[in-house]
């Protein structure tokens, strides 16, 4: 019952567009009921929903037309279960001949008039049919028990022509609104030329004092021969007379009009006179004119306007019908190969009209005559895989799972010609972090050590399909093929890129004790020429300070070698601060050149050792002060020259580990993720300025340590970088006894 009511109450409402273009959704209930009860269901349905067309426009023939379309959906069986193919056939003959004659000889409507009606008519009750077929093929309707439910498997035949043929109906729908929406303004402009060209034929009548009064015909662009009947008196334009001069069966003053054919139809506007009236001298004049011409000028617009989206459609329905025919010979194909599937000499049917079905099908039967092949194939590929493993150090693995507790990984070994084979193993101390932080990942990537393996062979495990924290379905393990050395080399080619761009900051360092070396010998040896004691006394302070000089130089020089060596990186134990001191050494002339002050914050208490290669822990510092100074440098240059640089680098003990972060007063990141930052080759900086390898390898070298480093922009209203260094509690070394406590430093460089 909740069906029929919303049935009735929709249908009992039409859109109209504009007069003459009414669409309703009658036929959408009536069709439904047809595909879910048959004619039993149907019939009813169209007395129910199409009895409003009989308050619409005054008679039955609509409804007629209705019953006559579900009787023809039920004996037609060209088009299958589609009904939306049928209601195109049906309405563009029986359909369009029944429209024609009511209305030619009831409306006595011209041509332009029917044409249109026949198209609205046809997009309104093929779209309605089309969105049946659409739904249905998609949904499951059970009207005992007032059930909507989704379908369990989709027919591919039934959906793609449903679903072409409504978008291809929505979208002529669409023109066909915006085409006739138009027809009120063409009216209107009509209305307003006849208006204007009424006042001029009265004002050049009283001007030139010539009769203008009775029959007037005007010149309308667009319009043969408009009659117009002008008058002192309402009366007489409203008489019997006046309207036989135009054909008219009412007259149009604006007023409310119910009942059959309102304002809405085009009915109305063909058979109506409109009764206006112009002022004009102080005197009241009324014209009459009928609303045919105009009306059927507007509609003539619309009908031109209408060919495009017409035949687009047409070839809409052929392009449809080619498909569904195509594709249910292509399902047929599918299905005779699949149940031919195993038996010998099976062969493939003609060419498809789909190469989506024509291409499968092929190979499916290629691959079931060659079947004896594949046998033979299997064991070539199967020993192609396992050379290709052993090449690669290649390994298969299911059932994953990583113990934080003894830092093992267990898995079992995949192999394609023998059972899997469960495998543990230790992985290195300084790794354990790296699975960690990856332990609730659904696809994990952990480059990593196995302990008991030479320290310099990387792995790569990938694991998918995360089971529980820490425990992956699949995935495989390859060992890397960088070497140590090689990845030695790499770092130390990463400082002398470094050393490069120091190069003017490490000229003018060392100018300095080169000039006073200078100055000095000139004036011992002035102090010589003297030959005096007291001379002698002061050539030899200059000498003395000649000595100092030098040794200030050979220290810079020092400290630009031992950074530049290649160095094993062997892990040693280190003294936090000395590190620390170590990189801001060397950075000193970039600090000085670029004005830049560092603060360095240590904890009280004991000196903090850990366990790590120095010259890797002094790139990784050395890395981030030169970001941090390039960052304040970029900022200077593009907004503050006046900026105060600083950059504090502090060191603290969290959860039992050590924390570096290194803060400055830059620029910011301005990439769109902090860890792009570590991506090789990226950089933000000028190519003068860096290389976009300085975090990549600062990462490496952390990681190796088996700490995590991360970077990001400092919260607001504050600027600039925040870059942090975590080691973990296992690299640090316990405290030496005789430590001394290290105060929090600051320092001006």
């Amino acid at each position: 019952m909740a069906f029929f009511a919303i049935a009735i109450a929709a249908s009992s409402f039409r859109i109209v567009v504009a007069p003459g273009f009414e669409l309703y959704l009658g036929p959408l209930f009536y069709l439904l009921a047809y595909r879910l009860g048959g004619l039993r269901l149907a019939l009813p349905m169209v007395l129910l929903t199409m009895g409003a067309t009989f308050f619409w426009w005054g008679h039955v023939f609509s409804i007629m037309v209705a019953m006559a379309h579900v009787l023809f959906i039920d004996r037609a069986r060209f088009a299958g279960r589609s009904l939306a193919i049928a209601t195109v056939v049906y309405y563009a003959t029986i359909g369009a001949a029944a429209t024609y004659l009511i209305l030619h000889f009831h409306y006595s409507a011209s041509t332009t008039i029917i044409s249109l009606i026949i198209i609205r008519k046809l997009l309104n009750e093929v779209l309605l049919a089309a969105l049946v077929d659409l739904a249905l093929s998609l949904l499951t309707v059970d009207l005992h028990a007032g059930r909507v439910s989704r379908q369990r498997s989709i027919k591919l035949a039934e959906l793609l022509p449903a679903s072409i043929t409504l978008i291809v109906l929505a979208s002529a729908v669409v023109l066909f609104v915006g085409s006739v929406s138009r027809f009120p303004r063409d009216f209107g402009n009509f209305q307003a030329e006849t208006a204007l060209q009424v006042e001029l034929q009265i004002g050049r009548g009283l001007y030139r004092q010539e009769p203008f009064m009775g029959p007037v015909e005007l010149r309308n662009a667009g319009i043969d021969r408009q009659k117009v009947l002008i008058s002192d008196k309402e009366s007489r334009l409203r008489s019997p007379a006046a309207m036989e001069l135009f054909g008219c069966r009412r007259i149009d003053d604006g007023s409310q009009v119910t009942g059959p054919n309102d304002r809405n139809t085009f009915d109305y506007w063909v058979s109506a006179c409109q009764l206006a009236d112009l002022e004009i001298a102080g005197e009241t004049y009324f014209y009459l004119y009928s609303t045919r011409p105009l009306a059927e000028s507007a509609y003539r617009g619309v009908l031109l306007q209408m060919i495009g989206p017409g035949l687009i459609l047409t070839l809409a329905i052929l392009l449809q019908l080619l498909v569904t025919r195509s594709l249910k010979r292509s399902l047929r194909a599918w299905k005779g190969v699949a149940e031919g599937f195993g038996h010998p000499g099976l062969s493939a049917p003609h060419k498809l009209a789909f190469s989506e079905f024509e291409r499968p099908i092929e190979a499916i039967v290629a691959a079931n005559n060659s079947f004896a092949g594949l046998v033979e194939e299997r064991k070539r590929i199967a020993r192609t895989v396992n050379e290709l493993k052993q090449e690669m150090d290649l390994t298969f693995a299911s059932n994953i799972s990583f113990d934080e507790q003894t830092c093992s990984l267990r898995f079992d070994d995949i192999g394609i010609d023998r059972e899997a084979e469960a495998r543990s193993a230790q992985v290195h101390p300084n790794d354990c972090m790296a699975f960690s932080d990856v332990s609730q990942a659904a696809d994990a990537f952990i480059e990593f050590r196995f302990s008991d393996a030479n320290a310099g062979d990387w792995y790569l495990l990938v694991a998918n399909d995360l089971l529980a924290p820490g425990h992956w379905r699949s995935g495989w393990i390859v060992r890397l093929r960088q070497s140590k050395l090689a990845q030695n080399r790499m770092l130390q080619q990463a400082r002398l890129v470094e050393l490069g761009g120091m190069a003017s900051a490490l000229s003018h360092e060392l100018k300095q004790p080169l000039f006073t070396i200078s100055l000095c010998a000139e004036n011992s040896r002035l102090l010589l020429d003297q030959d005096d004691e007291e001379g002698a006394a002061r050539a030899r302070g200059k000498l003395d300070r000649i000595s100092e000089q030098v040794d200030r130089a050979r220290d810079i020089i020092g400290r630009i070698s031992g950074y530049a060596r290649i160095e094993d990186s062997d892990p040693e134990p280190l003294v936090l601060s000395e590190v620390v001191s170590a990189a801001l050494s060397f950075m000193r002339p970039l600090l000085v050149q670029h004005d830049v002050g560092v603060r360095v914050v240590m904890p009280d208490g004991p000196v903090l050792q850990l366990l790590a290669p120095r010259v890797g822990l002094e790139q990784v510092l050395v890395n981030a002060i030169q970001n941090a100074i390039d960052s304040i440098a970029m900022r200077r240059e593009a907004e503050e020259p006046g900026l105060a640089g600083m950059i504090e680098l502090a060191i603290e003990v969290v959860g039992g580990g050590i924390r570096i972060s290194v803060t400055d007063n830059g620029g910011g990141l301005s990439l769109g993720r902090s860890q792009e930052a570590f991506d090789a080759f990226t950089t933000t900086k000028d190519s003068d300025r860096g290389t976009g390898l300085g975090l990549y390898i600062s990462r490496q070298i952390v990681m190796e340590i088996g700490g995590k480093i991360d970077i990001s922009s400092r919260p607001l209203p504050e600027r600039g970088a925040l870059l942090t260094i975590d080691f973990p509690e296992f690299v640090i070394l316990q405290p030496d006894a005789a430590s001394l406590d290290v105060p929090e430093k600051a320092a001006r460089a």
